[in-house]
C-alpha cells in the first residue's frame, strides 16, 4: 500500500515536471520574441499568467492534482479575462467553470508543488487560448482589447528633503515598482536596471527635465519610443506628490497625483499600484472593443505586392475590434474595402498600429497600408483637475467621459479600488 502511495505521487510529480518544463520553453519563446536590446525582458505575452496559487485536496494524491489543476485554469482564465476588459464591467463577466477552464486554457504548468497523499499545492504557470478567449468575451458582450501599448521605459526619481535618487539606494519608490509585477501586461512598461551604463546615461536630475533628447539615449539602449518618469516628492511625512511625465520625441504630457500611507514605502506602493492601474485603465477604455458601437469604414488599401496585400488582410482578420473585411475591389497596387469595426475611430487606428498597419485620414477619406515602423502609441491620463496641459503634437482623443473626479470612467473605478486596496483618502 504504501509502495502504490508512493509510486503515485512519483507519477504525478514527473508528469507535471514534463508539463513545467514544456510550458516554460513556450513562455521564454515567447518572451525571446520580445527582448530588447539591452537583456531578455519579462514576458510580455498577455495570454500568459504565473504565479497563480492552487490548493485542493482529494481521495488521493491523482485526485487532488487534478482538482488543483482545474482551480488553477478557471483562476488562470479569469485573470487574463479580467485583465482585457474594463473594471466596470468585471461584475457582468460569467462565473467560469472548470468546462470554462479546459476550453480557455491551453498549456498549464506547475511550480513549488508540495504533494501529501490527499493533497495538492503549487503555483501555476498557464497559456490562454487567443481564439476561445476572444469567443468567450464576444458572447459575454462586455467591452474588451487585448490590443497592447508600446513598451515604455520606467525612470522612477524620488525627492525627499537633501536627496534626489533615481539608480542609488535606498530607494523605495523605484522598490515599490519592482515588486508589483509590470510583466504580460496591455500596457507593458521595462524598469531600467539602473547598471554603470545606466548611471552614464542619464541621473535624476537630468530625467526630471522631462526632455527627449535627454532621455533618448537610454530609451534607445532599452528600445523604446517612449519614457515614463515618475517624480514622487517625499516630505516630512509618509506622502508623495507624484507627477508623472510620459515623454516621447514629439510630446510631453504631464499628470499630477497624490498618495498616502503610514510609511513612505507604504505609499509608494499605493502610487506604484495606482499608476500603474490608471495606465492600464486609461489604455482599455482608449481601445476597448464596444459591440453597442458598430460601424463600417470604407478605406482604401495601398500595397506594393500580392504578398504584401495578403499580409495586410492576414492582420486585419487577427484584429479583435475588426469584425469583417469585406473586399470591394482588388488592383495590382491597391484595394478597396469595408471594415466592420466594432469602437470609435481611434481605437481602430490604435488596433491597426500594433499590427504594423497605418490607418489615415485624408480629408474624410480613410487610406489603410502597411508600415513597419508603426506602434501603438502609449495610454495618455489627461486628468482635467490638476494635469498641466500636455504639448503634443496631436490634442489627445478621449473616448469615455469624465468622472466627478475628472478621471475617465475606468480610471476612476482603478483608482478607488487602489485607493481602498491602501486606506488613502479620495481627491
Amino acid at each position: 500500500m504504501a509502495y502504490a502511495a508512493t509510486d503515485a505521487l512519483n507519477r504525478v510529480r514527473q508528469t507535471l515536471r514534463f508539463q513545467t518544463m514544456v510550458l516554460t520553453i513556450a513562455v521564454i519563446g515567447v518572451a525571446s520574441a520580445f527582448a530588447g536590446p539591452v537583456w531578455a525582458q519579462a514576458s510580455s505575452d498577455v495570454y500568459t499568467v504565473t504565479g497563480i496559487p492552487i490548493d485542493a485536496t482529494g481521495a488521493d494524491a491523482a485526485q487532488a492534482r487534478e482538482a488543483a489543476l482545474s482551480q488553477g485554469r478557471i483562476k488562470a482564465a479569469d485573470e487574463v479575462l479580467r485583465r482585457f476588459t474594463l473594471y466596470a464591467d468585471w461584475p457582468r463577466l460569467p462565473a467560469l467553470t472548470a468546462a470554462d477552464g479546459e476550453l480557455l486554457v491551453t498549456g498549464i504548468g506547475v511550480s513549488n508543488e508540495r504533494v501529501s497523499g490527499t493533497r495538492y499545492l503549487g503555483d501555476v504557470t498557464a497559456r490562454i487560448n487567443p481564439q476561445q478567449a476572444r469567443q468567450f468575451l464576444r458572447r459575454s458582450g462586455v467591452r474588451f482589447t487585448e490590443n497592447q501599448a508600446a513598451p515604455s521605459l520606467l525612470l522612477p526619481v524620488l525627492d525627499t528633503p537633501g536627496v534626489r535618487v533615481l539608480f542609488d539606494e535606498p530607494n523605495p519608490w523605484r522598490a515599490a515598482w519592482e515588486s508589483i509585477g509590470l510583466s504580460n501586461s496591455l500596457v507593458p512598461i521595462r524598469l531600467a536596471l539602473g547598471d554603470l551604463e545606466d548611471f552614464s546615461a542619464i541621473d535624476a536630475g537630468s530625467a526630471i527635465s522631462a526632455d527627449w533628447s535627454v532621455v533618448e539615449p537610454i530609451a534607445t539602449r532599452y528600445g523604446v519610443k517612449q519614457v515614463l518618469v515618475a517624480h514622487a516628492r517625499g516630505g516630512e511625512g509618509p506622502k508623495l506628490e507624484v507627477v508623472l511625465y510620459r515623454v516621447t520625441p514629439g510630446s510631453v504630457d504631464e499628470t499630477r497625483r497624490t498618495f498616502e500611507g503610514a510609511t513612505i514605502e507604504e505609499a509608494s506602493a499605493a502610487g506604484a499600484q495606482g499608476l500603474k492601474n490608471s495606465l492600464i485603465a486609461s489604455w482599455k477604455t482608449q481601445n476597448a472593443v464596444a459591440f453597442g458601437l458598430e460601424q463600417t469604414v470604407a478605406a482604401s488599401v495601398e500595397f506594393t505586392s500580392l504578398a504584401e496585400w495578403a499580409a495586410i488582410r492576414e492582420r486585419l482578420n487577427s484584429a479583435s475590434i475588426v469584425q469583417k473585411v469585406d473586399v470591394v475591389a482588388v488592383s495590382p497596387r491597391g484595394a478597396q474595402v469595408n471594415l466592420r469595426v466594432s469602437g470609435p475611430m481611434p481605437a481602430l487606428a490604435a488596433n491597426l498600429a500594433q499590427r504594423q498597419l497605418r490607418l489615415l485620414d485624408e480629408g474624410g477619406y480613410w487610406t489603410l497600408a502597411f508600415a513597419s515602423s508603426a506602434a501603438a502609441p502609449g495610454p495618455i491620463l489627461n486628468h482635467s483637475n490638476d494635469a498641466i496641459a500636455p504639448t503634443p503634437v496631436g490634442t489627445p482623443t478621449r473616448t469615455a467621459p469624465a468622472s466627478s473626479s475628472g478621471l475617465p470612467e475606468d480610471e476612476a473605478i482603478a483608482d478607488r479600488l487602489t485607493r481602498q486596496n491602501a486606506g488613502s483618502p479620495a481627491p
